[in-house]
């Protein structure tokens, strides 16, 4: 077989090595020194490798025994000569090379090629080989073979680097994901829990302002405890609406559908808001249709993405304006809720984010900040939650009209 013949050989050979994924790295590596010492026709052969920046470390070896040997650059030998100098060391029977004497006592012969494993100009390891089977010596072009094999060595090695560097990278990102998950349920967990706990106390206050607001005569006292009474039904839903973002989204809230009169459910709405359009002076007005429908649902999230609805028309909505409230039926068999209001609208770039969570939005215009926060995501979730859909409209002139729709009742069969 000819030399071209043969390194083509051994580079195939070294190439499906280092490919085949099934393979641990110690392996690979004897699989490719076999292949070395085949195609240079030689009885021994090592392939050393950097355990740290003084120390080289046999990793692979026709003899096992010397296999885990260290051997520091700080002593002179063969392998620290490539080392530093970078380049391939031969030496023969004719070779006057003092660095000789200082090989490994167990090779027979004089003739041995070292070659430097350089990967972007830095040596990562040598290769040795030895015991020339036949002539005690490497012929030029014997060399040149191995100086070819040499770059597919490297990259075989830079690939598994590569591959042990991703999978370490894997390991820890997943690690990290990991305890990023758990604080995220630690943070989730104890948010949920301050959050219930806050139910608790709001409720006594709102109960015991109910009570004192029978009690009082006076009429400036009794707006004092009014508008208390206000701000306590608004932090009251914003907890509840924390809480039910949180399990919807989660899917840990159950929906207990019923029988809902669309009319009765708007008027349930408006009575715990009665307090807050007294306070800016608004108008309610009812809109219902003239054969009163029905629809099925969940009569406490329903009553409550109304009453969030009505609180921000109450809040945009200019002193001694009018909100209307009602409902249609629609032909595609569902109920159609409606809020308007006179406020000043929503820029139309602006009408779908405002159903996320925690949005802020300012209109430059008048000056004015629209502070979505929980109220109106709850709402969406909540609506969806049904099957239904939920969206806003804002005319030319001014207001807004924000209406959903959730399933009529099904007819009997």
């Amino acid at each position: 077989m000819s030399p071209e013949r043969s390194m083509l050989d051994v580079l195939g050979s070294i190439a499906d090595i280092a490919n085949d994924r099934r393979l641990e790295f110690g392996i690979k590596l004897n699989r490719i020194l076999m292949a070395i010492t085949e195609c240079m026709q030689v009885n021994k052969s090592s392939i050393m490798l950097f355990k740290n920046s003084k120390t080289l470390e046999v990793v692979a070896s026709t003899n096992p025994e010397i296999v885990g040997v260290q051997q520091s650059l700080d002593v002179d030998s063969p392998s620290s000569w490539v080392v530093k100098n970078k380049k391939p060391l031969y030496v023969d029977s004719s070779s006057q090379c003092d660095i000789a004497i200082k090989r490994f006592r167990h090779y027979k012969g004089d003739a041995f090629f070292l070659v430097p494993l350089i990967n972007n100009n830095k040596v990562i390891g040598v290769i040795n080989v030895t015991e020339k089977i036949g002539s005690d010596r490497f012929a030029a072009a014997e060399r040149d073979i191995l100086l070819h094999i040499m770059g597919h060595v490297i990259i075989a090695l830079e690939n598994h680097r590569l591959a042990e560097s991703l999978q370490k990278k894997k390991k820890t990102l997943q690690k990290k994901n990991l305890e990023l998950r758990k604080l995220e349920k630690l943070r989730t967990d104890l948010f949920n829990m301050l959050i219930h706990d806050l139910k608790g106390p709001i409720s006594e206050i709102v109960a015991n302002l109910d009570i004192l607001s029978y009690t009082l005569t006076e009429n400036e006292n009794l707006a004092f405890v009014e508008t208390a009474q206000a701000g306590c039904n608004t932090l009251f839903n914003m907890v509840s609406n924390l809480l039910d973002i949180a399990r919807l989204e989660e899917g840990r809230l159950e929906l207990m559908h019923e029988q809902i009169d669309p009319g009765g459910l708007i008027k349930d709405s408006l009575a715990g808001l009665l307090v807050s359009v007294k306070s800016r002076d608004l108008t309610f007005q009812e809109d219902f249709p003239e054969t009163t429908g029905a629809c099925t649902g969940d009569r406490s999230l329903l009553t409550r993405v109304l009453q969030n609805l009505l609180t921000n028309a109450i809040q945009y909505s200019p002193t001694g304006g009018t909100i209307t409230v009602g409902y249609r039926e629609i032909v595609t068999g569902a109920i159609e809720f409606f809020v308007e209001d006179e406020g000043p609208g929503i820029p139309e770039e602006s009408r779908e984010m405002i159903f996320n969570k925690y949005k802020q939005l300012d209109k430059k215009s008048d000056g004015r900040t629209y502070t979505t926060g929980l109220g109106l995501a709850f709402c969406k979730m909540a609506v969806e939650a049904h099957g239904g859909r939920i969206t806003v409209e804002c005319p030319e002139t001014k207001g807004s009209r924000f209406f959903f729709l959730v399933p009529s009742k099904k007819k009997s069969t």
